[in-house]
């Protein structure tokens, strides 16, 4: 059974099983590859629709999970910028990601719903999402890379690291969930028995709230090294 994080003099250390170090590389990995499939190309016109990928790796992995007792069942670099668009030129946006997942996860830079606004938020999207990617890649990768071991044990760095990518992995099972409202959220919430999951929804659901869970614990010891 997973133990929280706590603060110690080697670092930020958890005991985790080794089905749950599994399953969280695992649910690490799809977020990655969400990333990747869902990548988009920039258009050159904001009237110009950019290709959305229907692939969904989350519905194969979710689907093949069996209980979680079970036996081992920074910032990036901006795209674009120093690239000036030359002259006579149309200048390259992006479409928002139409899978709401993937919208949770790079949401707007520029927010409304007029016109000059919308071409603003195409065009902030089309300079800054494939860096945005690359840090929550590089988040995630270095996440998988620190469950090789148990314990898990994280220097300040790699626990702010840490905490991004599961809150990316929640960002995603939100999205999948229907999370909206705070009544979304209680009705999740009450899923807590991994033996009375029967369907996809409820496995999901108990993903949800592990890794909720876990990150709060991380925050919480990370909270204990903030100066007075």
């Amino acid at each position: 059974m997973a133990r929280a994080f706590k603060s110690t003099p080697k670092g930020f250390v958890a005991d985790l099983e080794k089905a749950e170090r599994r399953l969280l590389r695992t649910l690490f990995k799809d977020v990655i590859q969400l990333l990747d499939v869902g990548q988009e190309a920039p258009t050159e016109s904001a009237s110009t629709s950019a290709s959305i990928s229907s692939s969904d790796p989350f519905w194969d992995i979710v689907a093949e999970l069996g209980p979680l007792g079970a036996d081992d069942a920074g910032g990036g670099e901006v795209a674009g910028v120093g690239n000036p668009v030359g002259a006579g030129e149309s200048t390259p946006v992006r479409e928002a990601p139409q899978d709401e997942a993937l919208a949770r996860l790079l949401p707007p830079g520029v927010h409304g719903d007029t016109p000059a606004e919308q071409a603003a938020a195409g065009e902030f999207r089309a300079l800054t999402e494939d860096g945005v990617r690359r840090a929550k890649t590089a988040d995630l990768q270095r996440a998988v890379a620190a469950l090789q071991v148990n314990p898990v044990v994280l220097d300040e760095e790699h626990a702010i690291a840490f905490s991004r990518a599961l809150n990316d992995v929640r960002l995603v099972l939100s999205a999948r969930l229907g999370i909206d409202t705070d009544e979304d959220a209680e009705r999740v919430h009450a899923v807590d028995d991994w033996s009375a999951a029967k369907d996809v929804e409820s496995y999901m659901a108990l993903l949800y709230n592990f890794t909720t869970w876990l990150l709060e614990t991380l925050m919480l010891a990370l909270s204990t090294r903030l100066p007075d």
